[in-house]
């Protein structure tokens, strides 16, 4: 079987790595070659990455022009490839409008679409997305809350969660396991993300400020590609920038003694899928988040992690880690199981060949009210 997936980026970003790259060896193993033809690339990020202004919005505007020509060629020449599925990630181009974004959808071709984000919520969006959900013979997302709005208007849905390859957490896990063997008095915690996400990050500076204040030593690693504005509201909280890379990031992970993943509840944070807490579980690493969307479905608070929500909830959780290495340990463990159990690479291919057969099958007339729209 031959798969063209039309990707929102390169496997430089976080959804085509872990919803689509990650899986490609495995499939290979059953038959199913994978064939990447992204959307945008490296520049992309470092162009979102600049300040904003004119020279960012100028810069983003040239670079969005050429990379539409490359997709106009990607959908042109796809009849020629000859492919037995198109997956397409998230949508063909963002800057679109859904009567061009539907007249160039790849018709008389298998299609599965895929998005692990809220994109419908955004700008100009809803309407396109109901419409692609409309056209593809199956449409993959990565929880509940995004199926809930696929299933108004899809043939056929698949959840699929988001999910890590063990075998890059190994060296993690033996560092994070003799980082609780150091007897450090210095607390580290962890935050992995795009810089783009920090203000989710920024409301932790209180709990965290509070913690230092109350004379534990609390290092902040924020592995990403950047660090958040210095601020006094971080108090005594000192913050190390780890730069981000696909080599480094698990072990950096696993050399701080918890993680931590702030989100807002709101319904863009409800369609999140967790990856960062994901990962975190996989390098043994104890993890707190926010009890927003799929994260209260991942962490058992007390079990395999913590759930905390508001200044003082964030500080209660962070005081429990800080003064228990046990606990962290336990918590660590635990939320690895977690991950072996139910978000391993292995149950996420499986799924994904269940997933890309059933786009080749004939939809059922009966009892499905959507499968009467236009393709």
């Amino acid at each position: 079987m031959k798969v063209i997936a039309l990707t929102r980026t390169t496997p430089i970003g976080p959804s085509t790595r872990y919803r689509i790259d990650q899986y490609r060896p495995r499939l290979a193993a059953h038959g199913i070659d994978v064939q990447l033809r992204p959307l945008f690339g490296p520049t992309w990020f470092r162009i979102l990455e600049q300040p904003a202004g004119l020279r960012r919005t100028l810069a983003k505007g040239a670079y969005s022009l050429a990379r539409l020509a490359v997709r106009l060629i990607q959908i042109l020449t796809l009849r020629a490839a000859r492919p037995d599925l198109v997956l397409i990630e998230q949508q063909l181009f963002p800057y679109l409008p859904v009567s061009i974004e539907t007249l160039l959808w790849p018709r008389r071709l298998k299609t599965a679409l895929e998005f692990d984000d809220a994109i419908y919520l955004t700008a100009g969006h809803r309407t396109k997305l109901e419409q692609l959900c409309a056209r593809a013979d199956v449409v993959i997302v990565g929880n509940e809350f995004l199926a809930n709005f696929a299933r108004q208007h899809a043939h056929r849905v698949r959840v699929i969660p988001t999910t890590v390859d063990l075998t890059r957490y190994k060296q993690a896990q033996v560092i994070q396991r003799a980082r609780r063997d150091e007897n450090d008095s210095t607390l580290r915690v962890a935050w992995i993300g795009l810089r783009y996400n920090f203000p989710f990050l920024e409301n932790l500076a209180r709990p965290l400020a509070q913690l230092a204040a109350e004379g534990t030593k609390v290092e902040l690693r924020v592995i990403s590609s950047g660090s958040p504005k210095a601020s006094s509201d971080w108090g005594d909280v000192r913050i190390v920038h780890r730069p981000w890379s696909e080599e480094t990031e698990a072990s950096e992970l696993g050399a701080c003694d918890l993680s931590v993943m702030p989100l807002p509840d709101t319904e863009w944070a409800r369609g999140k899928c967790g990856l960062k807490v994901l990962q975190s579980m996989a390098a043994a690493v104890p993890v707190i988040c926010s009890p927003v969307g799929v994260n209260a479905e991942i962490v058992k608070n007390g079990i395999n992690g913590l759930l905390a929500d508001g200044d003082q909830g964030w500080h209660e959780a962070l005081t429990k880690l800080a003064q228990n290495l046990e606990y962290r340990k336990q918590l660590g463990e635990s939320g690895l199981r977690t991950v072996e159990t139910s978000y391993n690479l292995i149950n996420g291919a499986e799924q994904l060949l269940e997933a890309y057969g059933l786009a080749s099958l004939p939809v059922e007339e009966v009892g499905n009210p959507t499968n009467k729209k236009q393709r």
